[in-house]
């Protein structure tokens, strides 16, 4: 699927608070409703790729869906808002920049029907981390399984799918996270407890199987709604922080310049960024991403992984003719596609399991770095240059988000190129485009970062600045079903 940023209509579904009594009507306790908004995004949620290779044998990215599920915003009013932010809690950060994000489901079309993956709720479950909001979180949430089975019918009948199977628990709980310790009580209560209160479902297996057209007197048909996000003109300031490892082996003189700069000149960018009120994206190696993430962070900005440790491979011209036999022969062994390539990506994911963006060095893709592989290491975007992408607008292409990088400070050092030359053609770029993401290198940060307090006064009032993150949160909403 493509499409640009704009138009940015989201459509979504409501079930709003006078429909609680058609639920009671179909034998839910009251207790258990709440009244919610539901997108339906073309999207997979992390693990949904491994998830859905070992429950059905599916590997088509294009099969995947995400339901996500938010409170309506009365019913949260009583909580801070930073509750459903909170990364300790909302675990997986599915909120798409959403206040009030309480559930999900991943769901596959298969065959023409549908599979669910997993059903979780972030905030219900791991509420206890937040002792002062348990209490008052259960109460009103406790029947989020409800609310989202409710959601994934509703969505079945929109897709004319007949057969609805959801997963017992015994076969959610053989694919659960080894490291995540297993809840038989939780899981049997959503995985078999709910499903067969709210639906007549049979086993099959490992499955329980719902008939979607003997079960539609059971669906609360919710409301199509739509929403309007913001249009306007879009600019990303991002950095490549990398320190010398882009230069090893090629300029020993700039690896030194920039291992002594690096770690003041990424303090003086915080520092211009923070006094021109400017969110950025930082795309950091993953050999010292610990090092510096929370000084990013406690800025505000977006954290993404710009590979491990710069490795692109050399000689690939000579080379890919080898790999394209292993790749080859791997597939004739069990299609394995994330076996060959997975040095750069899985020592990331290493270093942080939910860092959602991903920029390769030099926007060079390696094998490695391909659609199958970043979405199954869980990556939901990919920033790349325009010629790569084919694109100068971001875009959704097998569920991942790619995100054009139009320009770069790579000319001040390459060519010597003086930085009022620079910035006259960055500006003129700026200006001509709707939308337009740029890279600065801590590396090359001698050349540029003396002028940055001047040069972002100037594109500050060209448009709105955002990060990556929120770009791509915004592609995903409009492109919701």
């Amino acid at each position: 699927m493509n499409g640009s940023e704009n138009p940015s209509v989201c459509r979504f579904r409501e079930i709003s608070p006078d429909r609680k009594t058609e639920f009671i009507a179909r034998g839910l306790p009251g207790r258990y409703f709440f009244p919610h908004h539901v997108y339906y995004l073309p999207k997979c949620g992390p693990d949904a790729l491994r998830l859905a290779r070992g429950m059905c044998g599916e590997s088509a990215l294009n099969a995947h869906w995400e339901v996500l599920l938010f409170a309506d915003r009365l019913w949260i009013d009583e909580f801070p808002e930073e509750l459903f932010f909170d990364d300790d809690l909302i675990w997986h950060r599915q909120q798409l920049g959403k206040t009030g994000h309480i559930a999900f489901a991943y769901l596959i079309i298969k065959k023409g029907n549908l599979y669910g993956l997993n059903y979780v709720s972030d905030v219900v479950q791991r509420i206890s981390r937040r002792q002062r909001y348990r209490t008052r979180i259960e109460k009103k949430f406790h029947g989020w399984h409800y609310m989202l089975l409710n959601s994934m019918m509703n969505f079945a009948v929109e897709k004319n799918i007949q057969k609805i199977y959801s997963p017992a628990s015994p076969l959610i709980m053989a694919h659960t996270d080894p490291e995540r310790t297993v809840q038989r009580e939780l899981f049997e209560r959503v995985y078999d407890g709910a499903v067969n209160r709210q639906f007549s479902a049979t086993r099959q297996g490992n499955w329980w199987v719902i008939n979607v057209e003997e079960n539609r007197d059971r669906l609360v048909f919710p409301t199509r709604r739509e929403e309007t996000l913001p249009a306007d003109k879009t600019i990303c300031v991002c950095h490549d922080i990398e320190r010398g490892f882009g230069h090893i082996g090629i300029d020993m003189e700039r690896v030194r310049v920039a291992d002594r700069a690096a770690p003041s000149a990424l303090t003086e960018m915080l520092r211009c960024e923070g006094a021109a009120g400017l969110k950025a994206t930082y795309h950091v190696l993953g050999c010292f991403f610990d090092e510096v993430r929370r000084e990013i962070e406690r800025s505000g900005h977006c954290l993404a992984f710009h590979s491990y440790n710069h490795r692109i491979r050399k000689y690939w011209r000579l080379t890919k003719h080898y790999y394209r036999v292993r790749r080859a022969l791997a597939s004739l062994n069990g299609g394995d596609k994330t076996g060959i390539y997975s040095d750069q990506l899985y020592r990331c994911r290493l270093v942080d399991r939910r860092v959602r963006g991903f920029q390769p060095p030099q926007s060079r893709f390696t094998p490695e770095w391909n659609d199958y592989n970043l979405v199954f290491r869980n990556f939901e975007w990919c920033a790349t240059s325009p010629w790569r992408l084919r694109n100068t607008r971001p875009v959704i292409d097998n569920r991942l988000v790619k995100i054009p990088i139009h320009f770069d400070d790579f000319p001040l050092y390459k060519r010597g190129e003086p930085f009022a030359q620079w910035e006259n053609r960055a500006l003129t770029i700026i200006e001509r485009n709707d939308f337009v993401a740029f890279g600065l290198h801590d590396c090359y940060a001698d050349f540029w970062l003396p002028h940055y307090p001047a040069f972002l006064k100037k594109i500050q009032s060209l448009g709105t600045f955002k990060t990556l993150d929120q770009v791509a949160n915004n592609l995903i909403l409009v492109h919701a079903a």
